[in-house]
């Protein structure tokens, strides 16, 4: 039997498509190229924006032709847009047999093993919140691996499906985290990055005895693992008990992921972010104070309901300001239940993709003299592989996240190096291998 597993949206998506791999494996089933020659396909989903979801209906509608012909042919759908949809998505596509939420994920195996008579088995209860089995071997990096510490998010932001696809803010105990981190370790891993929806707010939700710091402490001392990265984190929950642990604790990367969203303070509040563009200032300020040179990267929504030319403004000056190493840039579109849903989509599209366009301009902008920075400099580079768009050569990253190209071979993969940059642009830094760090 083979399976196919595809995935859309997140890294917390990534690791549940690992997870799953890992449990389908263990139950003797192997990995399908594609869903041409699958038994079953699993699509793993994001509704966070309605373009990823369109991808999955076009993917449905293929599927529907292949089933078609293949009758026996399991097909599955997983994830957030299931949670979202449930029973809607039977009624639309009756050739899908089992829609699965974030929350029963981990039992997929299970209940395609129970599906009696014709049509879908539909399973998004809300009431449950588990972190199925990990399978340690089952990763696409034999060096680098996902944990997840917490699941869902209690801030409600006007504009985001997560808390009700997700669930409400639930964290894991901290002894299951830092057994999971050491089964990594002892299967070769060296850099661990923790994943949350909010993950400064770890702990504070009752789910464990620690805060992020506390966590970031313990992990710190797990043998083998010598980088640890963590990603998001919300403004209004990071502290600066987290900028002393990135001073303080060796292994914890100076990297930080803090979504603005927005630079108007007026935008900011009908988003419900809990913050104002003067306190997300003095949040880097308190950061770079305490832990000197940090990566910090961001999110941006443009064309929110009610954003004047004025409040883009402000968000373009804040990009500027802070001098982000790189922001994800999306165009506002209504998502279903949110906050945001009621309010009037007054801004049109094409004044959105504007916006886009000349935000993505300024952010390549700060991301040259971000990267331009390095020049000169020797930095310490964990190496992924291959290079996407040359082959020829190897492509790692910095603690900071920075892509680095350069020559070597590919038995280096999965090795710290020393390379000295020699030259950088927008995405990425260019160097020289020096002697291998440890």
């Amino acid at each position: 039997m083979k399976v196919y597993v595809h995935t859309w949206g997140c890294q917390m998506n990534v690791l549940d498509s690992e997870v799953l791999t890992g449990e389908f494996a263990a139950a003797g089933y192997t990995a399908a190229e594609g869903a041409a020659d699958a038994d079953v396909v699993i699509l793993n989903t994001c509704s966070v924006r309605e373009h990823a979801e369109n991808k999955v209906f076009s993917m449905l509608g293929r599927l529907g032709q292949i089933k078609s012909q293949r009758p026996e042919l399991k097909v599955v759908l997983a994830g957030c847009m299931a949670q979202r949809l449930g029973g809607r998505i039977k009624k639309r596509y009756p050739h899908v047999d089992l829609v699965v939420g974030t929350r029963r994920i981990g039992d997929c195996l299970e209940l395609l093993g129970r599906i009696e008579g014709p049509g879908a088995g539909v399973h998004i209860e809300e009431d449950v919140q588990s972190y199925p089995r990990r399978y340690v071997s089952s990763r696409a990096s034999r060096a680098q691996a996902f944990v997840s510490v917490m699941r869902g998010c209690d801030n409600f932001c006007a504009y985001c499906i997560v808390p009700y696809v997700r669930g409400r803010q639930a964290s894991r105990p901290a002894g299951e985290i830092v057994d999971e981190v050491r089964a990594l370790a002892a299967d070769g891993v060296k850099e661990i990055t923790l994943l949350g929806q909010n993950i400064t707010a770890y702990g504070r939700d009752g789910g464990a005895t620690v805060s992020l710091a506390g966590l970031l402490e313990t992990l710190n001392g797990v043998e083998g693992i010598e980088w640890i990265k963590f990603v998001t984190s919300h403004p209004r929950d990071t502290d600066e008990d987290v900028f002393e642990a990135m001073r303080d604790l060796p292994k914890v990367c100076r990297y930080l992921h803090l979504p603005a969203q927005s630079g108007s303070d007026a935008v900011l509040e009908r988003m419900g972010r809990g913050y104002t563009r003067s306190e997300y200032l003095e949040k880097i300020g308190h950061l770079r104070e305490t832990a000197g040179e940090v990566s910090v990267a961001s999110d941006f929504i443009v064309g929110f309901p009610g954003e004047t030319e004025r409040d883009f403004g402000d968000t373009v000056e804040l990009v500027r300001t802070v001098g982000y190493k790189n922001s994800f840039i999306f165009k506002y579109s209504p998502r279903e239940g949110t906050a945001a849903a009621a309010m009037i989509d007054d801004v049109p599209i094409q004044e959105k993709k504007r916006r886009n366009n000349a935000l993505l301009r300024v952010q390549e902008e700060a991301s040259l003299a971000h990267n331009s920075g390095f020049v000169g400099r020797t930095v310490r580079v964990l190496v992924e592989g291959p290079s996407k768009k040359d082959a020829s050569r190897l492509s790692g990253r910095t603690e900071g996240e920075e892509i680095v190209i350069f020559d070597g071979e590919i038995g280096l993969t999965g090795s710290f190096l020393n390379i000295e940059i020699t030259g950088a642009t927008a995405i990425a830094l260019f160097g020289k291998k020096q002697a291998a760090g440890k």
